[in-house]
């Protein structure tokens, strides 16, 4: 493959991977905004004491069922619609603090109210909420179609109200609501001081006195909330996600801006994720016997401009045999998405990032991807700053890649002295292209030239590439990362023109044409691609994570070494034919 074939297959790959982003950036695939349900109103927690102010309180906006009358939980419908808690939420609490969460947990419903992260925070220094809006105590468990709701019961607690300290040993929070005719329901938590996950044994004694029957869904009732500075990366990133006999499946079926989608087989957990955080149901005693999902997108403005917001919620369906009484144990994680930390659950809980799922190359992609993971925190540990990381990071894989470039240019060397020699047997034989072709080989052959031998830098830094955008994109290493001046956030990208991270995108447009320019042969076509690549790799570029604009900026500088370094060791000239 020569220097005039190379570009085109570049920018076939970057179309086929960011196909759907193109269509979005030119405005071919923007959906009509969603009319919001009648009687909507706006969520009003009262929940919790009103939190800090926070970026994501600029993207609150009207709430709407996330599904269709028909298809939900009725208590679920009723909630959202109604907009409010019982005034019972806002006393009997217990708050509980581990040197990861920040719990509060109320009677009326006998659970969480509000989940804080004590090492994750909004822009403006408030911990991350992860139940924003939360108008139920959440995770819900409901029977009977929906008609029952275990988060609508007044529970007694084993703790009197007030502020419990978790974080040298585990704390224990049981909550019981009994019936006069003898059943009882039974929440029992157990917190741990260093864990992001908190275990649920719920338990129901006197079943028939319920009138409990076949099975009930365990839900995560609260859609997640935006939590970074571009709701746009947020919405686009939320999304329910479960793990079933092994497979990572994605409930993402919206039909006219609506989902309603369920799943049957085995379980073994779902939840709900945003760009960097995430809430996992994960059942311990068995397996579930399906999953759903349901939820809502709808256009909605923000400072930034309109965006499309989602609101989604997931749950398991989990049948029970029809005895007097039965229980079951649930770990409840509610955290950031980070590979490693996830990965420790030994349930495939790191699949939640969508690392390597990619049809067909995710195979291929995903050692790439667990290699960087692995590595930029180490790297970080020596350069404590992930723009330097990422720099020395590009150094590292041209150092490696360094003898395929050199054998690269050599090959492009060799065939550019032959290329005038190709053009004669190309117009002595432009009547039988398989006579020419045949000619060309044996030119080839004669001089020790490799044709495809140009490709080889691409075979291990395309899917490289790849991986970096997916680890960018889906974890939680560059959030809030500075590196200098105005990149005070490596996660972020550019929200328009004007925004100051446009420069970097620029820097990378002016890098690359100079990279084209200087080591691509000079031919009428490879002029055109020398500036129509660039610029279109701005334009898909230009809304990436600034820490993936950084590494690409030091890939096309760092190729102007190779070039310099083979000018300066360039072997003699090839001799003509």
């Amino acid at each position: 493959m020569d220097k005039k074939t190379l570009p085109l297959v570049i920018l076939l790959i970057v179309v086929i991977i960011f196909y759907g982003q193109i269509l979005q950036f030119f405005g071919l695939t923007q959906p009509a905004p969603a009319t919001p349900q009648e009687g909507a109103t706006q969520v009003d927690s009262t929940l919790s004491a009103p939190r800090p102010t926070s970026p994501a309180d600029h993207w609150a906006t009207t709430a709407e069922a996330p599904g269709t009358a028909q298809d939900m939980p009725v208590a679920f419908q009723q909630e959202i619609v109604e907009g409010t808690a019982s005034d019972s939420m806002t006393s009997d609490t217990v708050i509980i603090t581990t040197n990861k969460l920040r719990i509060k947990l109320t009677s009326f419903g006998g659970g969480p109210a509000s989940i804080k992260l004590k090492e994750y925070t909004y822009r403006d220094g408030a911990e991350i909420e992860m139940l924003q809006g939360a108008v139920r105590a959440t995770p819900d468990i409901i029977f009977a179609g929906g008609t029952f709701s275990t988060s609508s019961l007044q529970y007694e607690a084993s703790l009197a109200p007030g502020e419990y300290d978790a974080r040298q040993q585990p704390m224990e929070l049981i909550y019981t609501h009994s019936i006069p005719e003898g059943g009882r329901i039974t929440k029992r938590y157990l917190f741990y001081p260093d864990e992001y996950h908190y275990d649920l044994v719920f338990q129901v004694d006197g079943r028939e006195y319920f009138g409990f029957e076949r099975q009930y869904n365990l839900v995560w009732n609260t859609p997640l909330g935006v939590t970074e500075p571009q709701p746009e990366s947020d919405y686009e990133a939320m999304e329910a996600v479960a793990m079933m006999s092994g497979s990572r499946e994605k409930l993402d079926d919206f039909d006219d801006d609506r989902l309603s989608q369920s799943l049957t087989g085995d379980a073994s957990w779902a939840g709900v994720r945003q760009k960097y955080f995430a809430a996992v149901l994960v059942p311990q005693n068995r397996v579930a016997a399906g999953v759903f999902a349901q939820g809502s997108k709808q256009k909605v403005a923000t400072p930034d401009g309109r965006v499309e917001q989602r609101r989604i919620i997931v749950g398991l369906e989990m049948p029970f045999v029809n005895t007097t009484s039965f229980s079951d144990s649930i770990s409840v994680f509610v955290g950031p998405l980070d590979y490693t930390l996830l990965s420790k659950y030994h349930v495939d809980l790191e699949d939640m990032l969508d690392i390597g799922t990619t049809p067909f190359v995710g195979w291929i992609i995903k050692p790439f991807a667990i290699a960087i993971i692995w590595l930029l925190p180490r790297m970080y540990d020596v350069v404590p700053n992930y723009g330097l990381v990422i720099i020395l990071f590009a150094l590292l894989v041209k150092f490696v890649t360094l003898p395929l470039s050199m054998k690269s240019f050599k090959s492009m060397q060799a065939m550019r002295e032959l290329q005038p020699n190709i053009e004669e047997l190309k117009k002595k034989h432009k009547k039988n292209p398989q006579v020419m072709n045949k000619e060309v080989m044996k030119l080839y052959k004669k001089h020790g030239v490799n044709p495809i031998s140009g490709c080889l830098p691409m075979i291990p830094q395309m899917p490289l590439f790849f991986a970096l955008f997916s680890v960018f994109r889906s974890t939680i290493l560059l959030r809030d990362a500075p590196f200098v001046w105005f990149m005070t956030d490596l996660s972020l990208g550019a929200s328009s023109p004007t925004d100051p991270y446009i420069i970097l995108v620029i820097i990378m447009v002016v890098a690359q044409f100079v990279s084209q320019k200087l080591t691509m042969p000079s031919t009428q076509q490879n002029k055109a691609l020398g500036y129509i690549m660039p610029l279109f790799f701005g334009f898909i570029f230009y809304k990436f994570a600034a820490g993936l604009v950084l590494y690409w900026i030091c890939f096309s500088i760092f190729s102007l070494l190779d070039y310099v370094l083979f000018k300066r060791k360039k072997n003699p000239h090839v001799a003509a034919a």
